[in-house]
């Protein structure tokens, strides 16, 4: 039974970890699709990232249905696209994480991030 407790808090123990990654969408819907090709806009801060950039989604996107997968030190974030009706937003994510990541990509769109760490 010793044995038992030990090597369960060994395995709470392992499985703690400190790495996150905390994101936060807001969006406006402005317009059609047909001319869209803006850079994003980069601002750092304590908290994090912000991203502000246009995107051709879904005409009914709600906000729940994009998605921020961590892969080494690459962020990925993709907005699924139905085949529905095209709209184009303004959006500002905001991106917190954990052990920092060097680049992140906005469906397909690749953005190196420049660290202050080493």
């Amino acid at each position: 039974m010793k044995y038992l407790n030990l090597i369960v808090v060994a395995l709470l123990l392992a499985s703690c970890s400190d790495s996150f990654v905390n994101h936060e969408l807001k969006f406006e819907k402005f317009g059609d699709c047909r001319t869209m090709e803006t850079p994003i806009g980069i601002e750092s801060n304590i908290n994090g990232e912000r991203y502000q950039f246009e995107q051709c989604m879904d005409d009914g996107f709600t906000g729940k249905e994009y998605t921020v997968e961590r892969r080494a030190d690459s962020l990925f974030v993709n907005f699924p696209k139905s085949g529905a009706k095209q709209a184009r937003f303004k959006v500002t994510i905001d991106i917190d994480a954990k052990p920092a990541y060097h680049y992140i990509s906005f469906d397909g769109r690749p953005v190196l991030i420049h660290s202050s760490e080493k």
